[in-house]
This record gives C-alpha cells, sequence and structure tokens, in this order.
C-alpha cells in the first residue's frame, strides 16, 4: 500500500529545502522544486512514481487553485485600463507561436497534420509559473499586472486553437474531409460552458464570501468552491481552468469589497500548492525521452519561443504600450506545463482512436520533454523580465 501521506511530505519539504537553496543562489525556487521531483522521481531515487491518475488530481486542482488567484486579480478597472493592449498581446503571442511552429515543422517534416497538430500545442502557457515568481519576489507594477493578465486568459484561445486545429488534422488525416460542426460548435460548448460555470460558482461564493469575516473560514469556502469548480468541469467535459479563472474574476467584480479579504486569505495557503505543482511536473523529467524528442523538440522549442517574443513585442508595439511592457511581456509568457500536457494527452488520444497511435506518442512524448525545458526557461525568463522592469520586492 503506498504511503500518500509520507511521499507528500517527502515531496513538500524536499520541494522547499531545495528551492530555498536555489534562491539564496538567485535562481527562482521553482527550478528547485523541479529539481526535487526528478530526484524523488523513477530517474533518481524512484520514490516518487505515482500513476498517471493521481497526478492529474493534483495538477488539475493545482491548476484550479492558481487559475482562481489569477481571475481574483483581474479587476474591470484593470481590464479596462489594459484591455485593448492585452488583447492584442494575447493575439500575437498565442498567434505568433501558432504559426513560427507550424511553418517550421512542416518545413522539417513535410508532414501537415504533423505541423498543425504540433502548432495547436505551442499556444498553451502555465500561470503557475508567473504566478509562482510574482509571489515568491512580491512583484507589483503594470508589467507585473499585464503578465498576470496575459498568462490568464491566453488559455482560453488556446484552447479554441486546439480544438479546431485537432478536428481539420483529423480531418486531413482520414482524407474523408471533416465536419464543420466538429470545428466550430465543440469548442464553443467547450468554452461557454466553462465560462457560465465559473460565473454561476463565482456568484454562489461570492454570496458566501460576503458573510464571513474569518480568514480560516474564508479559506475554508474558496477551497470548497474550487473544488466543486474543478470537479463539475471535469464531469461537464468543459475546460477546468478556464471555469476557475471565470469563477476568480466573477468574486473579485461582482462584490468588490470581498476581493482582498479573500485573495489575501487564499495566498496564505499557496505555497504548499505550488511547491507540490512543480514537484509533480519534475517527475516527468525523463533524459531518455528528453534525449528522443529530437528535431521535433528542438525546432518547436525554438519555434514556439521565437513566436511568442516576436508576436508578444510587435502586438504591443502596434498597440502603443508602454515601452516597459513592450520589451519584457513576451519573456513572461514561456512557460508551459499542465494545460500543454493535457492538451497532448487528449491529442495522443484522439489520434489513436482515428488509428495514428505512434502520431498520439510522439506528440505526447515530445510536448513532455519540452515542457520540462520551458518549466526550467519560462519562471528564469519571468524573473529576468521583472528585474528588467525594477518590479522585483524584497522577499
Amino acid at each position: 500500500m503506498i504511503n500518500y501521506l509520507l511521499l507528500g511530505g517527502l515531496a513538500i519539504g524536499l520541494g522547499l529545502l531545495i528551492g530555498k537553496g536555489t534562491h539564496r543562489l538567485r535562481v527562482t525556487g521553482v527550478v528547485g522544486y523541479i529539481i526535487a521531483g526528478f530526484i524523488l522521481g523513477p530517474e533518481v531515487l524512484g520514490v516518487l512514481d505515482l500513476a498517471a491518475a493521481e497526478v492529474e488530481t493534483v495538477t488539475n486542482f493545482s491548476l484550479a487553485f492558481v487559475a482562481f488567484v489569477i481571475g481574483g486579480e483581474l479587476t474591470l478597472t484593470l481590464m479596462r485600463r489594459q484591455g485593448r493592449s492585452i488583447l492584442a498581446i494575447i493575439l500575437g503571442e498565442t498567434l505568433g507561436a501558432f504559426f513560427m511552429v507550424f511553418v517550421f515543422v512542416y518545413l522539417v517534416t513535410a508532414d501537415l497534420p504533423k505541423a498543425i497538430i504540433f502548432a495547436a500545442m505551442a499556444p498553451a502557457s502555465a500561470p503557475a509559473g508567473a504566478v509562482a515568481i510574482i509571489q515568491e519576489y512580491k512583484a507589483r507594477g503594470k508589467l507585473t499586472n499585464s503578465i498576470l493578465a496575459v498568462v490568464g486568459l491566453d488559455d482560453g484561445l488556446a484552447i479554441f486553437i486546439y480544438a479546431f486545429s485537432i478536428a481539420i488534422a483529423g480531418g486531413l488525416l482520414a482524407t474523408g474531409g471533416f465536419s464543420a460542426a466538429s470545428m466550430l460548435v465543440d469548442p464553443l460548448i467547450d468554452t461557454g460552458g466553462a465560462l457560465l460555470l465559473g460565473l454561476a460558482m463565482g456568484l454562489g461564493a461570492a454570496f458566501i464570501f460576503r458573510r464571513l469575516v474569518e480568514r480560516e473560514e474564508i479559506i475554508a469556502v474558496a477551497l470548497t468552491a474550487i473544488l466543486l469548480t474543478a470537479g463539475l468541469a471535469t464531469l461537464l467535459d468543459v475546460s477546468l481552468i478556464l471555469a476557475s479563472l471565470a469563477m476568480g474574476m466573477t468574486v473579485t467584480n461582482v462584490f468588490p469589497r470581498v476581493n482582498r479579504p479573500v485573495f489575501d486569505a487564499v495566498k496564505v495557503i499557496s505555497l504548499p500548492v505550488y511547491v507540490l505543482f512543480f514537484v509533480l511536473a519534475g517527475l516527468n523529467l525523463h533524459l531518455g525521452v528528453l534525449a528522443g524528442a529530437g528535431v521535433i523538440g528542438v525546432v518547436y522549442v525554438v519555434c514556439r519561443s521565437t513566436g511568442k517574443l516576436g508576436g508578444a513585442y510587435a502586438a504591443a508595439r502596434a498597440t502603443r504600450a508602454e515601452p516597459v511592457i513592450a520589451r519584457n511581456i513576451g519573456l513572461g509568457t514561456l512557460t508551459q506545463a499542465g494545460v500543454a500536457i493535457g492538451l497532448a494527452l487528449l491529442a495522443s488520444t484522439e489520434l489513436a482512436a482515428r488509428g495514428y497511435p505512434d502520431l498520439g506518442r510522439l506528440v505526447l512524448t515530445t510536448i513532455t520533454a519540452t515542457t520540462v525545458v520551458f518549466e526550467i526557461v519560462g519562471p528564469l525568463a519571468t524573473w529576468f523580465a521583472l528585474h528588467r522592469a525594477g518590479e522585483l520586492g524584497q522577499q
């Protein structure tokens, strides 16, 4: 029988210890958490080797938690002040990553469906990486707010792009055409359903929050709302991260006076959630998989990074965003983890069902390997951007 309590204690304890060590070396603690996962994982000690379903449960909760926190930062005042520029940056970095990966994977492989599928993986970001860096270093300022807005909202667009892309690629693989309904109706149901669920749960949670005073009660209700929203999203087969984001936005905008008490209370328990999330991400650091990613993996990493940096910069300049945002915003969008791996798992399953299991395994293997790279490079890039903008506070 697996002792999950002991494993959880080891994961968080070693993660904190190594995270503190890397922080003393002026490297973000997130890298330390990932290293801890690698050490505890099957490649080194073999202490942590959880089944996919068990890892998925913790990952889903962590993603929902992070999305809720991000949603709480996205007030209507902030969106009105930065709306046009933020929307343009999201479109720029998302579509930039998609088209760069599509073009160069196609040039390398001459395989159109493969290029479309890998391109569909590129837009997704990992809010957890940015949020962890911002909270660890107590960052505040215009760039910080912009990064939170971009990484919090671009996964919705990424889900749309994935749904359209997998439908097109599936039609090309089947050589029998594809359904317009599957290209339009399914993603609309997924995203619309997630937004409606988040709105309903946010209204209910905010109604309760208005009557609470004690921090302990606020934390208990917040965790209840996050778990219920994540569970219902999974049950209804809609976007978990988008539903949680919508719930956070609803709470902070519909009842503004509960904003700070609620989200200040939730942030008290955020550190162990982030530590456990990134320790589990470190379990995916398999050297054999990393080496096996090959040329496509290198192309994916380089082109996704170039597309996001270039697209974000071009969009920021086009909308006359402040120079500090234009120069640095792209660096805050490079992290990639749970959403991308989730999309890769989904693509692998769908491709296997269509009779292309080898392509599905290639996608999953490559995205797993490149995610490790982005989970190390991304937080460092976010830290550098915030440092260059002068928005890092005192630890």
